[in-house]
């Protein structure tokens, strides 16, 4: 049987525990930095977010410090259980504040009050993004997107091998997608009542230099799976992360 490539979220306890430790001693990642200021300068009025594999919500602590342009709730949908659990616990008493399990790849049920999607470093991970896509096409209600995701001059679909020595069923299982997607693929699902542009990524290198988990320690292949700087540029293993942020508006 083929998989669908979501199995690797719920077997990397490591990368899991490492998002919930953050969230627990206020780590700001730099692409959360970079998603409350993308949010600041993009979005406008009291924003209804729904976070696409927000996982225990590690990116609200600090989008809150920097939008300040209206009121702001937030929902984050994600595949993993453990990670709705520890958010619900650390965001308890807040009503603001909602966590779901879900994903991506059925994103209707979750958008019914939202008024802005958000999505950092989980759509390279999921097999296509048609079905968002489209939702965000009918959904009038939706008036910004904010995704960190790979983006080239064209589409590619990657599969990376997560075992270091067992090779069978070699991409049918015991792989994780890196897909990498164009401007003009989105601006086609998205169709013409949407404005979007690409910008940047923001991230420090010499923080990234250091940046390791502990699975490391006592297994070095699970480095692929981390990412490292090279010349400016974000690689992870063999592959090169074209990591930009894809902001859009509604515009009729």
């Amino acid at each position: 049987m083929i998989e669908d490539g979501s199995k690797y979220f719920h077997e990397d306890v490591q990368y899991s525990d490492a998002l919930k430790a953050r969230l627990a001693q206020g780590v700001e990642m730099d692409s959360a930095k970079a998603m409350g200021q993308y949010l600041q300068d993009w979005c406008g009025g009291d924003l209804d977010i729904v976070d696409f594999g927000g996982g225990p919500g590690h990116y609200l602590p600090v989008i809150r410090s920097r939008y300040a342009k209206g009121r702001l709730s937030y929902k984050s949908v994600d595949i993993d259980a453990t990670h709705v659990e520890f958010g619900k616990r650390h965001f308890a008493g807040q009503p603001d504040v909602e966590f779901c399990v879900g994903s991506v790849m059925t994103p209707e049920p979750h958008l019914a009050r939202a008024n802005c999607v958000v999505s950092a470093n989980t759509l390279p991970h999921v097999p296509a993004l048609a079905p968002l896509l489209a939702c965000l096409r009918e959904s009038k209600n939706i008036r910004y997107i904010v995704f960190r995701m790979l983006i080239g001059n064209e589409c590619v679909q990657i599969k990376k091998h997560l075992r270091a020595d067992h090779f069978e069923h070699l991409f049918d299982r015991d792989f994780q997608f890196n897909n990498i997607y164009s401007a003009d693929y989105l601006a086609h699902g998205l169709g013409p009542d949407w404005a979007l542009e690409i910008r940047p990524d923001i991230f420090d290198a010499s923080r990234l230099e250091q940046h390791r988990l502990p699975e490391q320690e006592t297994n070095p292949f699970y480095g692929n799976r981390v990412s490292r700087p090279v010349n400016g540029m974000i690689f992870k293993g063999d592959i090169y992360m074209p990591w930009k942020f894809v902001l859009g508006r509604r515009i009729a």
